[in-house]
């Protein structure tokens, strides 16, 4: 048997070019469109991420303060604050007993770098603390502040 070599069958000469520049710059422009059309969406995924985590650190919050309450008989007071819940409180309501719920200060800001503000009694149920965050615009008392009593 003859082994035949690759000079019996030649390269057509198209398949031998490659893609031209032209090609190159077209199958990139389309990469980049795909590209940024996800770069895009998710920003919107991001924004409502940061509301969901907004929403659950409230619910943390609120059961913080039900243990809060159980333990020292009482809420904190509006100035005392959320920060009752890593530095014992010094001034009245003094709670019976305390412990140290949250370990940082950080733990207080929202996914938009505010500071959670705490009320008790709260504006819409008075019977419950009331934990808001600024939103967004990371200004209270516009529309998109979010509250526990939402």
């Amino acid at each position: 048997m003859k082994i035949q070599s690759k000079e019996n069958y030649p390269i057509a000469p198209r398949m031998a070019r490659g893609f031209s520049l032209f090609e190159m710059v077209i199958v990139m422009g389309i990469i980049g469109l795909i590209l940024g059309g996800a770069i895009y969406s998710m920003g919107k995924i991001k924004g409502s991420a940061a509301i969901g985590t907004a929403d659950q650190d409230m619910k943390s919050f609120e059961s913080n303060l039900e243990q809060y309450k159980n333990i020292g008989g009482t809420y904190p007071s509006t100035t005392q604050g959320l920060e009752a819940f890593f530095k014992k409180p010094t001034d009245a309501p003094r709670p019976r007993r305390w412990i140290q719920t949250i370990d940082k200060e950080e733990a207080l800001f929202d996914p938009w770098d505010t500071k959670y503000k705490y009320a008790y009694p709260g504006s819409k149920d008075p019977s419950r603390p009331e934990i808001i965050s600024a939103g967004p615009d990371k200004q209270f008392g516009t529309e998109d502040d979010m509250s526990n009593q939402d």
